[in-house]
């Protein structure tokens, strides 16, 4: 199928924390209007990163635009909305072709929008300032969302039938809008795809602290907002992009991500997108929406491709991270010590027991956090929702490809294969196999199912597999494979165990005191 692509960009108050007339990193501002027609042809520049390929710093300032994917074929009705959130860390990707090309969901009859947002300390220093509220990655997000409510309409696209989507730092995002008030009504339906927001890498739980870091790695050093704001804002981004890792490897089992969203302070005249921990916002929030919650069965795969002999040093630290919180760091020691235990017995970490260490990155970090959200959600509304896990291992599978020790020949998919299934990505443009296609044609029908109808198999497509709904006390899962079925939970015990650790020592309040450090 044909189709047009049109790039539309907006403006912003201020995309960095370099000296500019309006150096603030706050939300963006209206978009512009211009007279007759302008011709948006080109694929969007990626924002402020450091490039995975030259190891530089690559992108524009002026980077928040879109990419608009329309098929050519003229319809009476309007078309269902698909919008994207590309993933990366919240410190590098793009809404570009590279790897969202448009062409498997074009065949599907959608509009399909992806989209840039500001990344890293660009889009999350967080300061409790006026200046530096936080979130701006998120706002540009809202932003997005706003100007396709706005104008898709002259795409020939269904402002009222908007599905936002996601993939990792993506799904995160999608999943912290489906919280927030600020971005009510934005859209109708989401799918996540390996990410949440009540993960323990989705909030920074110490932002002026990280800013902190951040200043210290470039010869500043102060833990004041107004002191390290004023830094900042003289440094130029190409210095700023590059301090990505810095964190102190402490007690608990943190990331070492530096830049993610923030719980952010009231401020009169700001937008405030993030006021609460997402578990709270989750479950207050009144207006829902349905949701496909997923992810990969072998998600860890992407985080242990870098592991190495320093593993050993999580051994008498925990290896929970610091949104629980415990009454003595005893207590703290017992409940990590079960959870070590589950996935080690007797055994020390080390790299020796590299799969054990793949599967508690794949369940404590995607798979656990997606069951409990989507369960959340069951328990406080009646939408629908939809769960599943992609197990399909093809030719398309990159992420597992470049992740793997011994060539990729394990089974299952790592973080990220998904996406290429979804999406005919230019990083991989040569011919599909006939199992690929297949996989392609079921993947893309099942998600621009889900975002025309809220129903990924509806009656009128008796040749898809169909797949039930959860319901709460019975989540159901599709199994994505080589075949594809309806099964339950993937992996029922570490649900059990991170279910009864969440449940019982989750910090349920934004403002704790510091937990207890070893002496």
């Amino acid at each position: 199928m044909q189709w047009k692509q049109r790039v539309v960009l907006w403006s912003f108050v201020a995309a960095s924390l370099v000296q500019q007339p309006s150096p603030e990193v706050r939300a963006p501002g209206p978009p512009p209007k211009w007279e007759g027609m302008l011709r948006a042809v080109n694929d969007i520049e990626v924002c402020p990163q450091v490039s995975i390929v030259t190891g530089s710093v690559v992108g524009s300032e002026d980077c928040l635009k879109l990419n608009v994917y329309v098929p050519a074929k003229t319809v009476v009705r309007p078309r269902a909305v698909m919008v994207f959130i590309h993933g990366g860390a919240f410190i590098v990707g793009s809404g570009g072709r590279f790897i969202y090309g448009p062409e498997f969901l074009m065949k599907k009859d959608v509009i399909l929008v992806t989209f840039n947002y500001r990344l890293g300390a660009l889009g999350f220093t967080c300061l409790g300032l006026k200046e530096a509220p936080g979130n701006a990655g998120l706002k540009d997000q809202i932003a997005a969302l706003k100007w396709v409510r706005d104008n898709i309409s002259a795409f020939g696209g269904d402002p009222d039938n908007v599905t936002v989507f996601g993939e990792s730092a993506g799904a995160t995002s999608a999943s912290l809008l489906m919280a927030s008030n600020a971005a009510s009504g934005l859209f109708k339906r989401a799918i996540l795809q390996s990410g949440s927001a009540i993960s323990n890498w989705a909030i920074n739980r110490e932002p002026v602290r990280v800013a902190s870091l951040v200043a210290s790695k470039l010869g500043f050093h102060s833990e004041d907002p107004h002191e390290l704001y004023e830094f900042l804002n003289k440094t130029d981004y190409r210095d700023l992009v590059p301090v990505m890792h810095g964190k102190p490897e402490e007690l608990f089992f943190e990331t070492q991500l530096l830049h993610l969203p923030c719980v952010e302070e009231i401020i009169p005249g700001e937008m405030s997108v993030i006021t609460d921990l997402p578990w709270n916002l989750i479950i207050n929030k009144k207006n829902r929406v349905p949701v496909v919650y997923g992810t990969n069965s072998r998600e860890g795969m992407f985080l242990t491709a870098e592991v190495d002999g320093s593993v050993e040093g999580r051994n008498g630290k925990y290896i929970v991270a610091s949104d629980l919180s415990f009454s003595s760091v005893e207590e703290g020691m017992r409940v990590s010590r079960a959870a070590q235990d589950y996935y080690f017995g007797s055994d020390r970490i080390s790299i020796e027991r590299i799969n054990n260490i793949t599967d508690l990155y794949t369940h404590l970090y995607f798979e656990v956090p997606s069951i409990l959200e989507s369960e959340l959600l069951l328990n406080a509304s009646s939408e629908p929702v939809f769960n599943y896990i992609f197990d399909y291992s093809g030719e398309r599978n990159l992420l597992k490809f470049r992740s793997s020790r011994s060539g990729g020949g394990e089974k299952g998919a790592c973080h990220g294969d998904e996406l290429f299934y979804l999406f005919d990505a230019a990083v991989l443009p040569f011919r599909l196999s006939d199992a690929d296609r297949a996989m392609v044609d079921f993947l893309t029908s099942l998600w621009s199912n889900f975002a025309k109808y809220g129903n990924p198999s509806p009656a009128k497509q008796p040749s898809l597999v169909h797949w039930e709904p959860s319901h709460t006390g019975q989540l159901r899962f599709l199994h994505i494979g080589q075949v594809s079925h309806m099964g339950a939970m993937p992996n029922p015990s570490a649900y059990r165990l991170w279910r009864d650790i969440y449940l019982r020592y989750r910090k349920t309040y934004y403002k704790q005191p510091s937990i207890l450090q070893p002496s």
